[in-house]
């Protein structure tokens, strides 16, 4: 038996059955939920999955001697879809994250992205095109499978985050929003600086008590801000120098503080630094300051490998 290897968890192991048919049910998927006009759809074959799916929902079958094109094949797989109970099946898992994720769309306005678009391509996460443009900017470069809609990313990365533990919840965000699941590699670029401020977004939305998930957030999204010289990001890194502050002032008031917690406020002061000419010095020697006491600490050892991974 031949099996495929590929970049997704539905990828691994795959046998060359179970390959078609998954290929096949995401077709017809797709061919259920198309709005284009015949023969406008840019998915391959679009046009004659519908017309199967039309065949098969309409009652024209004639069931298992049905000879009309593709149709006893296509009924064998919406059958095992409705069937399977395997909440990792090969087969018909993906399709089940699609429409999860669908839903999970509806109730999101879809952001504006305009970068890496491929008129063959099908987002892996929701598998349709529509008009949202697909992006691609990491290293992936298997196939179509590696374009995705930016919305679609941003609710993946949000729903993963909502699962987490809660001990662990800063990291899975921090590498939903910003790693491909696919090559594990950080995105780059406009999508990376699109899903930061996603990020920073939905944590202020979800967990703005949490002043360290919060904080973190907004120093990796400061840190895509350092030297853009547009005046929509001069105005949001205004904005959030403020809001870090603030979380600072809170983090302090509240008397949380902790080793790990200064840590990130050291940072923040070091990207607020970076960001803002007017007040480089005093930011930066806050920062300084905060980092000569931690090195006092005992301890800091224990986090000091944090130190590379934050400080700019």
């Amino acid at each position: 038996m031949n099996t495929r290897r590929g970049s997704g968890w539905w990828e691994q192991g795959v046998s060359d059955s179970q390959h078609n048919r998954r290929e096949r049910l995401v077709l017809l998927h797709h061919a259920a939920n198309c709005a284009s006009a015949e023969g406008r759809c840019k998915i391959s074959r679009c046009s004659e999955m519908k017309r199967v799916w039309k065949h098969i929902g309409e009652g024209i079958c004639k069931g298992v001697k049905c000879d009309y094109p593709h149709c006893n094949y296509s009924r064998v797989v919406l059958s095992h879809y409705r069937r399977c109970k395997n909440l990792t099946c090969v087969v018909c898992g993906p399709v089940r994250d699609a429409d999860k994720l669908q839903e999970a769309n509806k109730k999101r306005k879809a952001p504006v992205a305009g970068f890496y678009h491929d008129d063959r391509s099908y987002c892996r996460l929701c598998l349709q095109g529509g008009d949202e443009p697909l992006v691609r900017d990491c290293i992936c470069r298997s196939g179509r499978a590696d374009f995705a809609h930016l919305s679609c990313m941003i609710a993946d990365a949000e729903n993963k985050s909502r699962q987490a533990s809660d001990w662990n919840r800063m990291m899975v965000t921090r590498e939903s929003f910003t790693r491909c699941p696919n090559c594990n590699e950080e995105f780059q670029n406009v999508v990376l600086s699109n899903l930061l401020k996603a990020r920073v977004i939905f944590v202020e939305r979800e967990f703005e008590n949490d002043h360290m998930m919060y904080l973190h957030a907004m120093v990796d999204r400061m840190r895509s801000l350092v030297g853009k010289r547009s005046e929509s990001d001069r105005a949001e890194g205004e904005e959030m120098c403020s809001k870090m502050l603030t979380v600072i002032e809170e983090i302090r008031r509240t008397n949380t503080q902790n080793n790990a917690f200064m840590l990130n406020v050291a940072t923040a002061y070091n990207v607020m630094g970076s960001f803002s000419s007017m007040k480089a010095e005093e930011y930066h020697g806050k920062s300084r300051e905060i980092m000569q006491q931690l090195k006092e600490d005992d301890e800091i050892e224990a986090i000091a490998f944090e130190t590379d991974h934050f400080i700019l």
